[in-house]
């Protein structure tokens, strides 16, 4: 038995360009040891590879798991807890190790995505260019933005919509109809892309620092002087707290507030996270690593396939009943609920089948409806038109 970790492709001299697909890397690194014997490491743009169509994601002969959490859980139950890197965690630590894993991905998530999604100049010069040295095509066309508006959508509740060009272009479009009746002489000069972007990077300053304080401040004191979070040993939570600080010190942004953080107020935090990404994502250690990597051809109807999932997955309606999400672990325990998660999963794929036939039945239909309609206009005779006659006297003055 070989385990299969899918993750997202390189990106910013890291082996993955997703916060949780380091952190998964890092825990099989630690509990599996190095890749090759127990378990193999797949990089690949298409998430259409897992039953969830997320990453990362772990596949154990027919069973897949994914997210970081369910793939920790996975490993610790098939293992009998051989695999377990909390498994020496006093009760205590437990607890703690729960909670401040949650409150790393409610709150590390977010201030990723503010950083390579939502900020427009981050986000244009520095990782839409990986996403699309990683993304296969169409992946590479489509992709990207619907990241982009997932990543949008999970950070609206922080109020700085505004990092967006888009959104400060429709304030600028405001301004504008207010200063309509201003003489030009005491109008501000036009804003350039630049101004605008400069003008929300300082608007959101002190907002951008106190999101940033309220995540790195509890991992600061968590860490102390010490070597790990919790105990004298990694844990899940080390894995999970360096998959999103290796991702955010890593990429040369024009806006890296939190980078600069880390390196000034957070200063022995920001060397910890570094020193352990050089260690465990040295680049001597990522070619060892990278022991198996998806480079399949695919075909015309695998590229139309996974573009038509990408539309219907955005869809309101239809996209909410076509995604997988994570199936809740009900009353069994142990591989018992993995058992009954595969065959729901069976079923829901089932159902996406339906789907993609129905729209590609559909689209093939009304196309071959439309060419045989074209054909039939071009092939059908022409018909004179009826002119009006006038008879003899037509004849006579030539208008028959």
């Amino acid at each position: 038995m070989v385990l299969e970790l899918h993750v997202w492709g390189p990106a910013f001299d890291l082996p993955s360009i997703d916060g949780q697909c380091l952190a998964t890397i890092y825990y099989l690194r630690k509990a599996l040891g190095v890749p090759g014997k127990e378990w193999v490491l797949v990089r690949s743009g298409e998430p259409r590879v897992s039953p969830f169509r997320e990453l990362p994601a772990l596949k154990d002969e027919e069973t897949w798991v994914a997210g970081f959490g369910n793939i920790v859980s996975y490993l610790r139950d098939v293992s009998d807890g051989q695999w377990d890197l909390d498994r020496r965690l006093s009760d205590t630590q437990r607890a703690d190790c729960a909670a401040f894993s949650s409150f790393v991905e409610s709150r590390g998530q977010p201030l990723l995505d503010l950083s390579l999604y939502v900020s427009s100049d981050n986000y244009f010069s520095t990782t839409r260019p990986a996403l699309a040295q990683i993304l296969p095509w169409p992946n590479s066309w489509v992709l990207p933005h619907h990241l982009r508006e997932r990543a949008k959508k999970r950070t609206e509740h922080l109020g700085l919509s505004s990092l967006d060009l888009d959104n400060a272009q429709e304030d600028q479009k405001d301004d504008v109809g207010l200063s309509a009746h201003i003489p030009k002489s005491l109008r501000k000069p036009k804003q350039t892309v630049t101004s605008l972007l400069g003008r929300s990077m300082q608007k959101n300053k002190f907002r951008l620092d106190a999101i940033t304080a309220e995540f790195l401040e509890p991992i600061a004191s968590m860490l102390g002087g010490g070597k790990f979070l919790l105990a004298c040993q990694e844990s899940s939570l080390d894995c999970l707290v360096l998959g999103y600080l290796a991702l955010m010190q890593r990429p040369q942004m024009p806006h890296a507030w939190i980078r600069d953080s880390l390196r000034s107020r957070y200063a022995s935090l920001g060397r910890w996270a570094e020193d352990l990404t050089l260690q465990v994502f040295a680049e001597s250690t990522v070619k060892i690593t990278l022991v198996s990597q998806s480079h399949t051809d695919r075909s015309i109807i695998q590229v139309l396939q996974s573009a038509v999932e990408v539309c219907i997955g955005s869809m309101p309606v239809i996209g909410a009943g076509y995604t997988v999400s994570e199936i809740s672990p009900g009353d069994e325990q142990g591989l018992a609920r993995y058992k009954r998660k595969q065959a729901r999963l069976a079923r829901l794929q089932r159902r996406r089948d339906l789907y993609l036939q129905t729209l590609a039945s559909a689209i093939a239909a009304t196309g071959l409806v439309g060419w045989l309609w074209y054909k039939g206009v071009r092939l059908l005779p022409s018909r004179a038109a009826k002119g009006r006659t006038f008879g003899q006297a037509g004849s006579l003055f030539g208008l028959n």
